[in-house]
């Protein structure tokens, strides 16, 4: 690495002067370029920026989703929807799945944003008071309080004092859409509203439980009687086996007793009292049929009858379990709705604290106001400063280039020229002159390596700014690199006929003294030379000769 310290003189003062304003012009070069690639990025008309404004398009949705402005979040959703649909008939094969995901999701946050608008209409159209105490919308500079719907987080919109007023149409959408203004009586009113609404549902659902324990014990005593008809039933059935049985038996027996008693007539030799024994046997069994036969008929009808009372019984079982489930499902619904309810008064209290934090919000930022406003004008005021600075810089940035361009082609002459030439002349005055040539050229090349080491150090402070501005881009960074080149690039040979230290002085005033030197410095590693200039002021001693002093 190779070390140049040299003496100022009054030229180089200036350029060390615009050294340190170009340090200063750091943010504001970073601005511009900045400002540039927006701007070519933004004529770039390619899928990935479509779909880069379709999913801005939908944050702002969701910021003003959150915001509760449901009508201008909804128009933001459509927007968003619209560019994608174009994205998908302009460029169908660009990421498909990620173009399908994201418009699914846009499609269902219009649909919930349409079921929010509509709900916080419907809860607003409530909870409005009389006209002639609604303030006018356009003159109000009070804060405003909206309740959103059950299933959405409330939030607070803050109007301050002195802020423009939306256009007429965005008005008028969200007047119909936002609650009144609030205030102390409003709140008591809705909380009053809320308590009745409480107070109905408990005694609904209180309504419900009794009936829901009526049907369960109404319920109980179906289910008892059916467990009667099912055990009268089944002994009925067997009765009506046990009579079936009796019966057959009884026409066995009157068949065997009539069998005998044709056999006892066909012999005629049979006894008159085992004939008429047989046939009152015959008669009682005759008679025991006729009872069995009763008996049948007494159980099919009792049967019948059970079977009847047993249809009966189910069908109110199942009437019953349907009017029990009904119930159920109105109990259900009137916890749900106690349930929100509890839930709105929470909403309710959270407001309350919220709107006290928005208005303590807008007296601070109204006590703010004036101040932000000078600081805002000083910033404008630098940023011009800045431009102005910018431009100059730049213009001198142009002629530095010019004349850089104008000694490399001095140089490259020159050093054609001294390749042809002798190192001594024909005669004294010959060699004198091709002395003072050779150190005149080597004075233009020590004044561009001074020139390279004010560029480093420039590039220095300005990489120093950007760490502290916490700014990172590697395009800038590449520029200021590239700036910070060194304009001729020397080489070991040529570097080492820079080696010696030279020593120069100035003393154009006579009370101060400045001097300046020349020296070599090695290189660390393959990184080339960085060239630095010290000057060193120091009070001219009295009397003494500056020039002897040094020979």
């Amino acid at each position: 690495m190779v070390l140049l310290l040299s003496i100022a003189s009054g030229v180089r003062r200036v350029i060390l002067g615009a050294r340190s304003r170009m340090t200063r012009l750091g943010s504001l070069l970073l601005a511009g370029l900045l400002f540039v690639v927006a701007s070519a990025q933004a004529q770039s008309d390619d899928p990935s920026e479509t779909f880069l404004k379709a999913y801005m398009t939908a944050q702002q949705g969701e910021k003003l989703e959150r915001d509760n402005q449901f009508t201008r979040a909804l128009a933001k959703y459509r927007l968003a929807g619209s560019l994608l649909e174009e994205l998908k008939k302009t460029h169908a094969e660009w990421q498909p799945a990620i173009v399908e995901y994201r418009s699914r999701k846009i499609s269902e946050s219009i649909l919930r944003v349409q079921s929010k608008s509509g709900t916080q209409q419907d809860l607003a159209a409530t909870n409005v008071p009389p006209a002639e105490a609604q303030p006018s919308p356009q003159r109000s500079t009070e804060p405003t309080v909206e309740i959103g719907p059950n299933k959405s987080k409330p939030s607070i919109i803050v109007q301050p004092a002195g802020q423009t007023s939306p256009p007429p149409k965005e008005r008028e959408a969200a007047a119909s859409a936002l609650a009144p203004p609030a205030s102390d009586a409003a709140i008591k009113n809705a909380t009053r509203k809320l308590r009745d609404k409480v107070d109905q549902l408990e005694a609904e659902l209180q309504h419900s439980r009794s009936k829901v324990s009526e049907v369960e014990e109404e319920k109980e005593k179906l289910n008892s009687k059916l467990k009667e008809s099912n055990s009268k039933l089944e002994q009925a059935q067997q009765e009506l086996e046990h009579t079936k049985n009796a019966e057959k038996d009884v026409r066995g027996q009157l068949a065997e007793a009539q069998a005998s008693l044709k056999k006892i007539q066909e012999t005629g030799n049979a006894d008159l009292k085992a004939q008429a024994a047989l046939k009152g046997e015959i008669a009682q069994l005759k008679q025991a049929l006729t009872a069995a036969e009763e008996g049948r008929a007494t159980a099919q009808k009792e049967r019948d009858s059970q079977n009847a009372k047993l249809a009966d019984a189910n069908s109110q079982i199942a009437k019953i379990s349907k009017e029990r489930d009904d119930a159920l499902g109105q109990l259900t619904g009137l916890k749900d709705s106690e349930h929100r309810v509890a839930v709105l008064l929470a909403e309710n209290s959270e407001l309350k604290e919220k709107l006290a934090t928005a208005e303590q919000t807008v007296r601070e930022v109204s006590e703010d106001k004036p101040k932000k406003a000078q600081e805002l004008a000083d910033a404008r005021s630098q940023l011009e400063d800045l431009r102005a600075q910018l431009a100059a810089s730049e213009k001198q940035n142009k002629d530095f280039e010019v004349a850089v361009a104008s000694l490399r082609s001095q140089l490259e002459d020159t050093s054609s020229q001294l390749e042809k030439a002798k190192l001594t002349g024909a005669n004294a005055d010959e060699t004198a002159k091709l002395t003072r040539e050779n150190q005149i050229l080597r004075n233009i090349v020590v004044r561009e390596r001074q020139e390279e080491a004010r560029r480093e150090q420039a590039k220095k402070l300005m990489l120093a700014e950007f760490d502290k501005l916490k700014i990172k881009s590697d395009t800038l960074t590449e520029q200021i690199a590239l700036l910070a080149q060194p304009v001729t690039k020397l080489n070991d040979e040529e570097l080492a006929l820079l080696r010696q230290t030279v020593i120069s002085i100035s003393d154009e005033s006579r009370n101060t003294v400045k001097t300046s030197f020349t020296y070599a410095k090695p290189s660390t590693g393959n990184q080339p030379g960085e060239p630095i200039v010290e000057t060193t002021d120091s009070p001219a001693p009295p009397e003494a000769n500056l020039q002897s002093g040094f020979k």
